[in-house]
């Protein structure tokens, strides 16, 4: 069965075209922590982006976006249009909606007679607030950020949209007349949305959130048209009491399906997001573009709305998490922007979270590269996905913007650093040392310790490095709120790392065993540019670096067997049965199974193979128009493979010790991947053998194990850059630093025997000229074994696959296969084989009989008469016996 985990075969999801540039292709394999050991040891440490912004702050209540609130597994979330109407009829659902179609909001309170109080109030107000925001329309007609002359921006607006001065006016003399209206309006909205919170708390509840939020929204429009005085002064003042009211009533348990509380935090944050001099308010487009609005947004407002962005964002608002992306996005393109920010504590972090997590190093001097991600299709650039100046890689700078950023922060002095150990990450990132030490000294958390371990591996002090990974990892799996659960995972296979370069093989397997156990249970955070590829380390480890015997002291100790899952309903799809957990356990478990069955120890091996009714197991194909499923009984082929085995090496007679090595060589062919494959090269069972690399030492292997160029052309094994031993090969394959020597000598040592990708058909063939070895040669058996051998290997060894065919001809009498030799093979007879010596030497002489008849019969005749002499010449001396000894 497929193991998923290394393939990204979908798309993802764009959240703005523009925003960041972002590389496809595929197969995706996630990053493998020991690919490049330096790098891995000496990159940044950093959280994601959405887990810093939803911890700028401590939310004072237990507000939650309908997205950020957890549904369990196998349920739907909560549909905001049901959980309204939750409790109402059909009929008064319908009335609701015939109703918001009424010409006014007296008309359709007089259609909700059967409406409970507050759906009717409600929804007669809303028909009155939405005709209000149609009216006077052609205020806000124009773009946010359209030009317009300071001096006459009404012949601004009409010069945009093409119409004359005089058409202009006239349309401004009807709009005065329009917005009149709507004033009424809303003010008649707002007495029916007061009369829903005045209804008892029972009665008006399920409406008094939504009926809060509206009231705000009104007071914003009557702040929008207020045009100067002090009585505009008061409806602004009065705003952020009409935004907290909906949160208040929400905190104190009024229903909210709509989320409507939370989002209120981003509404009131618009309100700051105004072009003092234009009065128009900036969106997200005026941060992505630039735009002059945006930078005309005073420093204070736009703090303003970085706290109530950060409030959204906190209890789980995706729009308050977007909306702060873009502000940091754009401050950090300017030094003003920044000099302009960083007096505040809430937009120091957030800059700093984005500078860490969103925004890339200098890759060849290219400086559009800071915003590209790589995470989807290069991993060499580490977990983040976007380049990393301090993994030492050629070619990459620090990015100025973020030196930029540091530098100021440490020009207003240690003491005025909101978030030390996250500047401390940041002033790693580009070069600053000295800073970063004594910013992580200020503080005791986890991403504190991290940088430590970083700094204290730069100054070659290994023991302190060790000491602080320690520190940062006390509290795995979940450390402390300085770094997230995904970061907590690369502590720990940081951690392994380093412990493997010293040398200590079984803890750093420990240590990734951990992580990768760990990810099991957690999965990834949506957030997240880049996998980790815990499992494929561990797997390096468990397979090339530890001995057998110490892989299997080591699973029998800490990774036990996990229970067997229910098989799904008869009726299950394949993604059903794909759907079933496979753990970490098992995966380690079953990869000593087939190791030691590769070292000849298969009844050792049967205890870790899966349950043979594990449906995890299957395999699937496609049969009679529908997909039929077969479990893999993976014991009972080990089984089997054992007792061909026995009898090939046991049995007494040549021809059934023959059939022991065909019924291996079958079941070598046919199932060697699931019993004797490598987990990764040269057979790479982690992607079913699909890709010759991805994972383990792949950068070499992949290429070296195929036997054939992808032109078809033979390959060439000896050419003078090609390692011919497996000291050699570990040199190459395990260059660079952080190895020991140990290390690569128990890698020579586990390689492939042979090392060519599917190596198990290379023994399956070796099995077939042991079978016809034992064979007579001008048997049925003898011709039928090699045709299947023909067969076997015509397309992975061309060479091997004509030795066997000219065997067949050179010693093999003639059979006729009804095909080609190596295309249609029949079953071997071996029974036949088993008496061909004897039945064929009966056969010659019954054939030399036919041919001299009249010798055969003088012989014959000479044999009887000698036999017949013989015989009275016994009973004579016998009988001259029995005489003799009468007579004394």
């Amino acid at each position: 069965m497929l193991n998923r985990k290394y393939l990204a075969l979908g798309g993802g999801v764009a959240l703005l075209a523009g925003a960041v540039i972002v590389h496809a292709c595929g197969p995706f394999f996630p990053l493998q922590l020991l690919d490049n050991r330096a790098g891995t040891l000496s990159g940044t440490p950093n959280n994601s982006f959405a887990y810093e912004v939803s911890h700028l702050v401590t939310p004072a209540d237990h507000l939650f976006a309908p997205e950020a609130v957890h549904v369990p597994a196998g349920q739907q979330p909560v549909d905001p249009a049901k959980a309204m109407s939750a409790g109402l009829s059909p009929e008064q659902i319908a009335t609701l909606a015939a109703m918001a179609k009424a010409a006014d909001g007296d008309t359709a309170y007089a259609m909700g007679a059967s409406v409970p109080e507050a759906q009717r109030l409600f929804a007669a107000a809303d028909v009155d607030f939405g005709h209000a925001l149609a009216a006077c329309t052609s205020e806000a007609s124009a773009a946010p950020d359209a030009p317009a002359s300071s001096a006459n921006p009404a012949a601004a607006d009409a010069g945009a949209s093409g119409a004359s001065p005089a058409t202009h006016a006239a349309d401004t003399t009807a709009a005065q007349s329009t917005c009149a209206a709507r004033e009424a309006l809303l003010s008649r909205a707002a007495t029916r949305l007061d009369a829903v919170l005045a209804l008892p708390a029972a009665t008006g509840a399920p409406r008094a959130v939504a009926a809060a939020t509206e009231l705000a929204a009104i007071a914003q429009a009557r702040a929008d048209d207020c045009t100067s005085g002090d009585a505009c002064a008061a409806l602004t003042a009065a705003l952020p009491a009409a935004y907290a009211k909906p949160r208040t009533l929400a905190a104190n348990g009024a229903p909210d399906p709509e989320g409507l509380a939370v989002a209120s935090f981003g509404d009131e944050a618009l309100t700051y997001l105004q072009n003092k001099q234009t009065g128009k308010q900036c969106d997200y487009r005026s941060f992505l573009n630039s735009t002059p609005c945006a930078a005309a947004i005073a420093p204070a407002d736009l703090k303003q709305a970085i706290n109530l962005y950060a409030q959204e964002a906190a209890r789980g608002g995706n729009s308050g998490l977007q909306s702060l992306r873009f502000i940091a996005a754009w401050a950090l393109e300017r030094k003003a922007r920044v000099a302009s920010l960083i007096d505040d504590p809430l937009a120091q972090r957030l800059l700093v979270a984005y500078a860490l997590a969103r925004e890339g190093d200098i890759v060849n001097d290219q400086p559009a590269s800071a915003f590209e991600y790589y995470g989807g299709y290069d991993n060499s650039y580490g977990p983040t996905g976007y380049a990393d100046a301090a993994r030492g890689d050629k070619g990459i700078k620090s990015n100025p913007a973020l030196v930029s950023l540091v530098e100021a922060i440490q020009q207003r002095g240690i003491d005025h650093v909101a978030g030390a150990d996250r500047l401390a990450a940041l002033a790693y990132r580009v070069g600053r040392y000295d800073f970063a030490g004594a910013l992580a000294a200020r503080e005791h958390s986890a991403l504190a310790s991290w940088v430590s371990a970083k700094l204290a591996l730069r100054r070659g002090d290994t023991a302190a490095a060790v000491q602080a990974y320690a520190q940062a990892s006390k509290a795995f799996p979940t450390a402390d709120s300085s770094v997230e659960p995904a970061g907590a995972l690369l502590i720990k296979g940081e951690q392994a790392v380093l412990t493997l370069s010293r040398g200590q093989y079984i803890e750093a397997l420990g240590y990734l065993f951990d992580a990768a156990s760990r990810q099991d249970k957690t999965g990834l955070d949506d957030d997240s540019v880049s996998e980790v590829a815990y499992g494929s380390d561990m797997a390096y480890i468990a397979e090339r670096v530890l001995t057998t015997d110490e892989l299997k002291h080591f699973v029998d100790s800490r990774v036990p067997a996990s229970a067997v899952p229910p098989v799904p309903a008869s009726n299950a799809s394949a993604d059903a049965y794909y759907a079933l957990p496979q753990t970490t356990a098992d995966s380690l478990r079953y990869l000593l199974a087939r190791r030691l069955v590769r070292d000849g120890r298969i009844d050792d091996a049967l205890p870790y193979f899966p349950a043979d009714n594990d449906p995890r197991y299957s395999t699937f194909s496609w049969e009679g128009g529908q997909t039929t499923r077969k479990q893999l009984q993976l014991r009972k082929l080990a089984r089997d493979y054992a007792a061909a085995l026995d009898e090939a090496q046991h049995a007494w007679l040549g021809a059934n010790r023959a059939h022991g090595w065909f019924d291996a060589a079958t079941l070598a062919k046919q199932h060697g991947m699931e019993l004797m494959g490598y987990e990764q090269g040269p057979d790479y069972r982690d992607v079913d053998g699909a890709f010759a690399g991805g994972s383990g030492r792949s950068g070499v292997i992949g290429a070296r194990v195929n036997r054939t160029s992808d032109a078809g052309a033979a390959a060439t094994p000896d050419t003078p850059d090609t390692p011919d031993t497996p000291a050699a090969r570990a040199e190459a394959d395990l260059a660079g630093p952080f190895v020991t020597a140990d290390e690569k000598r128990r890698y020579a040592a586990s390689e492939s025997k042979p090392l060519v990708r599917f190596h198990y058909r290379d023994i399956a063939a070796d099995y077939i000229a042991k079978a016809a070895d034992g064979l007579p040669p001008r048997s049925q058996a003898f011709a039928a074994v090699l045709c299947r051998g023909t067969d076997w290997t015509h397309n992975d060894d061309p060479s091997r696959s004509l030795a066997f065919y000219q065997r067949y001809v050179k010693e093999g009498a003639y059979v006729d296969f009804g095909g080609p030799f190596g295309t249609l093979c029949p079953a071997p007879d071996f029974r036949a084989a088993a008496t061909f010596t004897y039945t064929q030497a009966w056969r010659d002489v019954k054939r030399d009989a036919g041919r001299n008849k009249k010798p055969v019969a003088l012989i014959g005749l000479l044999i009887a008469v000698g036999v017949i002499g013989a015989g009275v010449w016994r009973y004579r001396r016998g009988r001259a016996q029995r005489t003799g000894a009468s007579g004394k």
